[in-house]
Formats: C-alpha cells, sequence, structure tokens
C-alpha cells in the first residue's frame, strides 16, 4: 500500500483547496452572502480557526445551505478533525445529492480514516457525476479513490477502477504500477506483467521493480533479469535491488557472475548485498573471503544471529574448529530455532574433543528437527570417544539404518567399529 497511499496524498493536495471555492450545484447560498464570503476570505488564508467559528456561527441559521457545510467540512478537515469533517461532508452530500466534489471530498476522508466501506459506497456514486471543476483529471481522480476503498474487499472490481482511472490520465505511470501491483498480489501474473510493463517504459521505478518481481515468479529468469539491470542503471544505489540481482543470477547457475556483480557494488550496495555476496563466498567455497566479509558484517550487527551462523560455517570448513564452535554457539544463543545451526555445532565441538557439549546441542536440536543419519552418526562417535560402548553401538546401528547405502565410507567405519566394540 505504499505506493498507492503516496497516491492518494497526491490527491488530497489536488482536490480540496479546488473544491471549496465552488458553489453547489443544487442551489446558492442563502446565508448572508458578505459573511460567507468572509468565512470563505479566511480559508483562502488558511485561517482554518476563525473560519471554522464564523462557519459554525452560519450553520445555526442556515443548516440547510450544502455551500455552508461544504465550507466548514473542508475548514475542519485542514485542522484535523476528521470526525467532525466527516459529518459536515455527510450533510454537504445530503442537501446536495449530484455534488462532486462534496462526494469526492467526503470519500477521500472516509479512506484517510480507514472507513472504506463507506467510502467506495459515497465514490460509486460520485465516479457518475459531473465535476464542477477539474475536468476529467478530477472524474479521473475520484476513480482512483474508489479502486483504494476496493483494494481490500473487492480487489476485481478495483482493477476495474485502476484501469478508468488509466482511462483519464493514460500517461501516469504510478497508476499503471499502483494496478499492477494489485493484480499481483491477488494472482494475475499477466495482468500484472501488463500493467508493470507500461508503468516501467513511462519510466516508473516502481513498476520496473514490481515487473521484475513478476518475471521472477514465473521463473523468467532472463527476463527479470534485464529488467533488473535496468532498473539498477537508474538506482545505482539500491541495495536490495543488487542483493536481488545476486540472487536472481545465482537461478540462472551465473554464481561466479553473480559474485562479480556484487564485488563491483562493493560496500554503495549496501548491508544487503554485502550478506548476499557473504553467502554466494560461502556456495562458492571461497571460504576465506566469506569468513572476513561475515566478520565486518558482525563488526556492525553484533547480535545478529544469522551472521553469527553465516561465520561459523564458514569457520568450520575452515577447519578453525574453536572459532566455529564459538560462532555457532552465539548464534543458538540469539536464536534457538535456528536449526541450521545444530549440526554443524555438534560436529565442531566433536573436532574439539568436546563431546558431552556435541550430544547436548543434539539433544537440543531433537526439539525442532527428527534424528537423521548424520546427527546418529555424530552421536556415535561422541559416545565411542566417551566410551559409552552400548549407546555408541545403538547409534551406530541406527545410522547403518538410515544412512542405507548413502555414505558408505561412513557405513565401513560404523561396521568395524561395532565389532571392535560389541562384547
Amino acid at each position: 500500500m505504499g505506493l498507492n497511499k503516496a497516491i492518494l496524498i497526491t490527491a488530497l493536495a489536488l482536490c480540496l483547496p479546488v473544491m471549496a471555492q465552488k458553489r453547489s450545484p443544487a442551489r446558492e447560498a442563502v446565508a448572508a452572502p458578505d459573511a460567507l464570503q468572509e468565512a470563505e476570505d479566511l480559508l483562502q488564508k488558511q485561517q482554518y480557526d476563525l473560519a471554522e467559528a464564523k462557519l459554525k456561527t452560519l450553520i445555526t441559521n442556515n443548516s440547510d445551505n450544502p455551500q455552508v457545510w461544504f465550507d466548514l467540512g473542508f475548514t475542519q478537515s485542514h485542522l484535523g478533525k476528521s470526525p467532525d469533517a466527516i459529518t459536515a461532508y455527510r450533510k454537504a452530500v445530503e442537501l446536495s445529492p449530484k455534488w462532486f466534489e462534496a462526494q469526492m471530498n467526503l470519500g477521500l476522508l472516509l479512506i484517510k480514516t480507514e472507513q472504506n466501506t463507506d467510502a467506495a459506497s459515497i465514490l460509486k456514486s460520485a465516479v457518475q457525476l459531473k465535476p464542477l471543476t477539474g475536468g476529467p483529471q478530477a472524474l479521473g481522480r475520484a476513480w482512483l479513490l474508489l479502486a483504494q476503498a476496493l483494494e481490500a474487499s473487492d480487489p476485481k472490481n478495483a482493477g476495474g477502477a485502476y484501469d478508468k482511472a488509466i482511462e483519464f490520465d493514460p500517461n501516469n505511470a504510478e497508476l499503471y504500477s499502483a494496478a499492477g501491483s494489485l493484480l499481483e498480489r491477488n494472482g494475475d501474473l499477466s495482468g500484472a506483467e501488463q500493467r508493470d510493463l507500461k508503468a516501467a517504459d513511462l519510466g516508473s521505478s516502481a513498476g520496473a521493480a514490481q515487473l521484475v518481481g513478476v518475471y521472477i515468479k514465473q521463473k523468467r529468469y532472463a527476463d527479470a533479469e534485464t529488467w533488473l539491470r535496468k532498473f539498477l542503471a537508474q538506482n545505482p544505489q539500491n541495495a536490495q535491488a543488487q542483493a536481488q540481482l545476486g540472487r536472481l543470477l545465482v537461478a540462472e547457475g551465473k554464481i561466479t557472475e553473480a559474485i562479480s556483480n556484487l564485488e563491483a557494488a562493493g560496500a554503495a550496495g549496501g548491508p544487503a548485498a554485502m550478506r548476499e555476496l557473504a553467502g554466494l563466498y560461502f556456495e562458492n567455497k571461497q571460504y576465506d573471503k566469506a569468513a572476513t566479509l561475515f566478520q565486518g558484517l558482525l563488526g556492525r550487527n553484533p547480535e545478529d544471529a544469522e551472521l553469527h551462523l553465516g561465520l561459523g560455517k564458514a569457520m568450520r570448513h575452515l577447519l578453525k574448529y574453536p572459532e566455529a564452535e564459538a560462532e555457532l554457539i552465539q548464534a543458538l544463543q540469539r536464536k534457538p530455532n535456528l536449526t541450521d545451526a545444530y549440526v554443524d555445532l555438534a560436529y565442531a565441538a566433536q573436532q574439539n574433543k568436546h563431546y558431552e557439549l556435541s550430544l547436548r546441542v543434539l539433544d537440543a536440536r531433537v526439539k525442532f528437527l527428527p534424528e537423521e543419519a548424520e546427527t546418529y552418526w555424530l552421536r556415535a562417535v561422541d559416545f565411542d570417544n566417551l566410551h559409552a560402548n552400548k549407546q555408541a553401538a545403538q547409534n551406530y546401528r541406527l545410522f547403518l539404518t538410515a544412512s542405507g547405502g548413502n555414505s558408505p565410507d561412513k557405513e565401513f567405519l560404523a561396521r568395524h567399529r561395532l565389532i571392535a566394540i560389541t562384547p
């Protein structure tokens, strides 16, 4: 909703000041002309407190004048008195039901106060009326607000309302982008692609970013890469996009290119891109570079469990088991449900001859995940080194059953250890 809210704010700025100057189409004002003019002069000077007081006085003897109610609603909306403004606008609409501007302002305030159902009802009427000012552009804004009011409850008709708004402003990239976002959220990737492509062609960065997301969901990675590179050419400092390009290149099997891209972006790509690069170094078995980068990221985010996990895994592969054990403990202390850490920590502790710790780690893992061949193997080796032959033999047998020929070297060792430790 971020983009839609931005459009809504624009609509507020464009609609309200113009409407306050227009008379109701239903009747001319019956209030004392001088008094009403004085109130509207105060509105022009943005002296809203004084204008409100004068309009409230006028209401006493002119409660059937829609213009006075409209001006009061306008005033109160600028004073932040949204409930009072809504009441005033409702009265203006009741007295002058064919007044587009009154319905438009009422619908807009109802959206602002998250009363979307009421807003949709009002705006469905407003889009059938003729604006007194603003012409087709004003009507297009009404369709836009109707689309926003319907997004959550009636996405299909919201999409139709966006398309009507586009008819009135066909070169507005934000409208296409908002429509594309709605369609994507509701599973219409083909429709989203059409709108996002138009938005991107009109120069919208948001549209280009959404288009990339749609292509990725469709697994059209080459198309996604093309548009993502176009987006980055316009937004080179966008760290999220840099990281996304790295992930996209990985999905295409271009790990080396992904690494080169993120290395070229460097620190300017931001922490997200650097985190992605560290992960790619690890995946590409460049463990020393991965460890260095994880250490740098931890310097800025020492409480990040995922970074401790990444550094711990890199240290394990560098055979620096004491460092690996320390980092993996840090990771699990901060995030006990970080299940990827348990087997690595149990293995590192075992290499450090901390067999009791290794067993405690494996016991903790069972709270989140079932046993598997690797955990049975680690338990067997831990018990074997602690000379707990009965438990070791039991876990060697469980390992052999679970492994089923997938780890022939370990299975060979397990069978020989069973011979050695079984009476």
